[in-house]
């Protein structure tokens, strides 16, 4: 994948955090993707699970614009979004974790429907499908980021399928649009 691919990919990415479509991604923007993960697994208001991806999604947000605000406006554009994602996070899985994996581990709680302490494909596959607008998730490339192909997905597979789309040119079309 070239730079231009990688820019292009990180290009809808930003159009699926911009929930409110306003040409800013947001700490609101966060929040309204965690109240739609909330909302999807009919999770109380007020719950520890609840409080959890909502600090998650903030603590994502802010990783994410100490990354990419340049100009310290407390909203990201486009512009500042792609050049911050080649920047500083291209090619930097382990700074990459440290801002994700809070957000992950909590959308894995909340997804954990059964409560088994395991995440099967298809309760990923929901949680995904709640994060985005045009979510289109393929089988196959869900089945990907379970890597020892159990049926279920750990907050490590997850954490690694999420950094590897971030960090690297490879194309995972799994988060495309989640």
């Amino acid at each position: 994948m070239s730079q231009n691919d990688y820019r292009a990919k990180m290009r809808t990415r930003f159009a699926t955090f911009d929930i409110d479509g306003d040409g800013e991604v947001t700490a609101a923007d966060f929040e309204a993707m965690a109240r739609r993960v909330i909302e999807e697994f009919e999770v109380r208001e007020g719950s520890p699970e609840a409080s959890a991806i909502l600090e998650g999604a903030h603590r994502f947000f802010v990783g994410l614009a100490e990354a990419t605000d340049t100009d310290g406006s407390g909203s990201i554009s486009e512009r500042e979004f792609l050049e911050g994602a080649e920047q500083r996070l291209l090619d930097n899985p382990e700074g990459f974790d440290a801002i994700a994996r809070p957000w992950v581990q909590s959308v894995i709680a909340i997804a954990d429907v059964d409560r088994d302490g395991h995440v099967s494909v298809e309760e990923w596959a929901r949680a995904l499908q709640a994060m985005g607008p045009n979510e289109r998730v393929a089988e196959k490339d869900l089945q990907s980021v379970d890597r020892d192909r159990d049926g279920r997905v750990t907050l490590e597979e997850a954490t690694a399928a999420v950094a590897e789309y971030y960090t690297s040119a490879r194309s995972l079309d799994l988060f495309a649009n989640a």
